[in-house]
């Protein structure tokens, strides 16, 4: 199924689609007037949509509408923006894949970079959404500060650290709203360890291997997955 991106809700009876999306739709895809197409809004809907007028921004009107559950346990991850910007992007993309609720950059006493491109990222994940024909789009939010971030979220938080040597099992999950954070790859300090230690976060190993942090983010999120699931 070939699945395309616009902002639409249940009480609409068409869609008209933005420049960029249109001119994909027209030119790499060949469609025309009266051509089928599918289109998700990024919160669960699916529309079975008709094109019926051409232009710079096409105009679809919608057939047939299903709407799909959200997972009943929602993943949340916090971690540190990278040095190399097209790994941040790359985590991104597979977040999105793999089915994540929400995305937070966090600053860390130990992270190399102060800030992401939001719109680009925003971007990525509607590419992946898109490409992997997920109906979920990820909440990329704005960058916080990791102290702040502990104080502000109300998921329950688990910790990735290379200091412990706690293992994430299915009894460790207690709320169907789960934050897993992780941090630089130099690693959260101690006085960062000792913060979340204070607010009771629970801390978990993901092996033994110094991993870099995207692939910490894919590999914690992938154990996440295979016990909620």
């Amino acid at each position: 199924m070939n699945l395309f991106f616009s902002n639409f809700d249940e009480t609409d009876n068409e869609i008209i689609v933005n420049e960029n999306e249109s001119g994909h739709i027209i030119k790499s895809f060949r469609r025309n007037i009266g051509d089928l197409v599918n289109f998700t809004n990024g919160n669960g809907l699916l529309a079975y949509c008709k094109i019926v007028e051409k232009g710079k921004r096409i105009k679809v009107k919608i057939e047939k509408l299903s709407k799909r559950k959200p997972d009943k346990v929602s993943i949340h991850i916090a971690i540190s923006p990278l040095k190399n910007p097209s790994r941040f992007e790359w985590f991104v993309e597979k977040a999105t894949e793999i089915g994540v609720k929400e995305i937070t950059p966090i600053i860390t006493k130990h992270s190399e970079k102060k800030k992401v491109n939001h719109e680009r990222l925003e971007r990525i994940s509607i590419s992946s959404l898109k490409q992997s024909n997920q109906l979920f789009k990820p909440k990329i939010n704005n960058i916080e500060k990791f102290s702040n971030f502990l104080n502000n979220n109300g998921n329950q938080m688990i910790m990735a650290n290379l200091k412990t040597k706690n293992i994430l099992e299915k009894k460790s999950i207690s709320s169907n709203q789960v934050c897993l954070i992780i941090g630089p790859e130099g690693g959260f300090s101690d006085d960062e360890i000792q913060e979340a230690k204070n607010k009771n976060i629970t801390e978990i190993s993901l092996g033994n291997n110094r991993l870099r942090s995207e692939t910490a983010a894919i590999f914690g999120l992938s154990i996440l997955r295979s016990i909620i699931n």
